[in-house]
């Protein structure tokens, strides 16, 4: 515009060209000369701006024609943020060097429910057997209670939708007799072993001849927690109930011989028809407020002498065969 505007001045003040092939008057001939010199200054403009922006074009050429890095942004659904900005390339992270695995212990069968509740969640396994008296058993040699409960739980449903009675019981009492053997006396019994004596006592009908199969003899039960159950006829000869509150329990027709019953709660337990010969019932406790005494009156083979050093409420003393008393009453602890 600079250019145009110095052209037409210039147009203006120079002098007309005469052409002396045509005759023209002035006016007209001051016209052409300007419009000429006009041109000119407009060429001398457009060669001035290519020479001086040629360089700032060719930059501006060389940054559209290169390619750039093509970054896409996730944009989120229906948001009025503005789009955020690239990160800059962080560095590469070193690499780590591998370390060396370290042995694990071995996981010990035995263990209580405490330890086991602080070792690591291990996902139970997932059986492939199309039998479910079979997928139990594998939920039953899991090394954690909680995954051994739930396969003592899976018999019981399966005695109650028709399955095999004779081999779930024989199974749960073989499973008592493994992780409640005597050789660990100085362990209390798991949740496991007590959720698959209570599922015995559910399972088999009172006076039931399946419920011989219950066999728990030298079974370690000490501190056993199982009351207003259904023991009767059940195999306990040698087994150790030291400590187990057990009142309330039907013990009718139980076999007691050589059993360990040093300090049991036997308060309202019945022991119509049980044998108790060599039983150990010292600072075993007969009867409290709340489930009453004791009933020895129909049992077999106890003498006042097992009886001697028992505990009881004073105003409800365990019930006794008829003809025998305690040998000394004074010497009995009340409760």
């Amino acid at each position: 515009m600079v250019a145009v505007a110095a052209g037409i001045i210039w147009g203006f003040s120079v002098e007309p060209v005469s052409l002396p092939q045509q005759q023209n008057d002035a006016a007209q001939l001051h016209f052409y000369g300007w419009m000429l010199v006009s041109l000119l200054c407009l060429c001398l403009g457009m060669m001035y701006w290519m020479l001086l922006y040629r360089r700032a074009d060719i930059g501006l050429q060389a940054m559209v024609l290169k390619p750039g890095p093509l970054t896409v942004m996730a944009m989120p659904a229906r948001s009025a943020a503005p789009m955020p900005q690239p990160a800059p390339a962080s560095e590469p992270e070193p690499v780590s060097e591998p370390q060396t695995q370290q042995p694990q212990p071995p996981v010990d069968p035995d263990a209580s429910p405490q330890n086991e509740a602080e070792a690591p969640a291990e996902k139970p396994p997932r059986s492939e057997n199309s039998d479910p008296f079979l997928a139990a058993l594998d939920y039953l040699g899991h090394a954690h209670a909680t995954v051994r409960i739930g396969g003592v739980l899976a018999l019981e449903r399966l005695v109650r939708q028709g399955g095999d009675l004779h081999a779930c019981v024989g199974t749960l009492s073989a499973y008592v007799q493994q992780w409640a053997d005597c050789e660990t006396r100085h362990k209390r019994p798991g949740y496991d072993v007590g959720a698959a004596l209570a599922v015995l006592t559910r399972l088999l009908p009172s006076g039931d001849a399946l419920r011989n199969l219950a066999d728990l003899r030298r079974a370690n039960l000490a501190g056993l927690e199982l009351t207003d159950a259904d023991m009767s006829y059940f195999h306990l000869e040698h087994s150790d109930l030291s400590g187990a509150d057990l009142r309330g329990c039907n013990f009718n027709g139980v076999n007691f011989r050589g059993a360990d019953l040093r300090g049991a709660q036997l308060a309202g337990a019945s022991f119509s028809g049980a044998s108790l010969r060599g039983a150990d019932l010292t600072g075993a406790i007969l009867s409290d407020d709340e489930y009453g005494a004791a009933d020895f009156s129909m049992a077999g083979n106890v003498s006042a002498a097992q009886l001697q050093h028992v505990r009881y409420h004073p105003a409800r003393p365990p019930r006794l065969p008829a003809g025998m008393q305690l040998p000394n009453q004074t010497s009995a602890v009340a409760v």
